[in-house]
């Protein structure tokens, strides 16, 4: 080295980069871990009230739904059955009959009656089967705490099942009146039918066949008018009835008369024939059929309006 390099200088340290430390976080308070952990706990807690009110919910809809299905079910067919229910309430057997006429044709009426009865006897089993299905569905209808959420539900079916049962009931008022009336128009028709052999007897001087048909024909008016009882049979039918009763018993002095070669015995009969033909022909008969029609329209009014409610209207 050469003094023209001048003096060695002293040598410059090297630089060093200071990096000033970030200062340390300080740590969170435990307080407010707290705090978070709490708002967690509460939104959760919430979250769960709600889930269980859903299932709650659903679960009451689902234990409903099988009892508002089979009621459903059961007030479709017995309702299905309305139009032939009205068709059987007016068919009255007495309508069949026309009293003031002379010459009632019995083997037609008492077919229209045996149809008739045909037709009540299928109302009853339609009457029977529908009420049973109903009252077994009637129990689960009642409200309880799971099916809470549907109790409206369940309440109006419950009052249609009700109103259904009602009127099925008023059905069987009519079906009973119904049983009652044919237990009667069978004898009644039966004597019905003797009086015409015997008409047709006495015609043909045949006093052998009026004599013959006497027994069973009394015998069948007898027990017409034991069954006659109302409300079934019409309180309106009683004096007619009591006046044939008498035809008959004239009918019979009269033929006892003529066997007897009894002239005074026969006269007397006869007069009292002409009587009874009297009392008869001043009968009104109509007033049967107005106070038949009184009996079951009251039981139609009362079927109609239940079946109304049960269709939900």
């Amino acid at each position: 080295m050469t003094e023209a390099d001048g003096p060695l200088g002293a040598p410059t340290p090297a630089t060093e980069t200071t990096v000033a430390a970030e200062p340390t976080q300080a740590p969170a308070p435990a307080g407010g871990r707290r705090r978070s952990g709490r708002r967690w706990l509460i939104i959760g807690g919430i979250a769960l009230v709600f889930l269980l009110i859903i299932g709650y919910v659903l679960g009451g809809a689902a234990a409903a739904g099988g009892p508002v299905g089979r009621a459903d079910s059961a007030l479709h067919t017995a309702i299905s059955h309305n139009n032939e229910t009205v068709d059987s309430f007016n068919n009255d057997p007495f309508n069949g009959i026309d009293f003031s006429s002379n010459s009632v044709d019995v083997a037609t009426v008492k077919a229209a009656v045996a149809t008739d009865k045909q037709k009540v006897a299928k109302w009853q089993t339609q009457v029977s089967s529908d009420r049973t299905a109903l009252q077994q569905v009637r129990p689960d209808l009642k409200s309880s705490l799971l099916t809470l959420p549907e109790q409206g539900t369940l309440e109006r079916h419950r009052q249609r099942v009700e109103a259904a049962l009602s009127a099925l009931n008023t059905a069987q008022k009519g079906i009973d009146l119904y049983t009652k009336e044919f237990a009667f128009v069978d004898p009644f028709l039966d004597a019905m039918a003797g009086f015409e052999a015997i008409g047709k007897a006495g015609t043909a001087n045949d006093l052998a066949g009026v004599k013959a048909q006497l027994p069973a024909t009394g015998a069948n008016m007898k027990k017409a008018v034991d069954l006659a009882q109302p409300p079934a049979v019409p309180a309106e039918f009683a004096s007619a009835l009591k006046s044939i009763q008498q035809v008959l018993n004239d009918l019979q002095a009269l033929v006892a008369a003529v066997d007897a070669n009894n002239a005074a015995a026969a006269q007397k009969a006869d007069a009292a024939l002409q009587a009874d033909a009297a009392v008869l022909d001043k009968y009104d008969w109509k007033s049967v059929d107005a106070a038949s029609k009184a009996l079951f329209q009251p039981l139609i009014d009362a079927y109609n309006r239940d079946m109304k409610v049960a269709a939900g209207n």
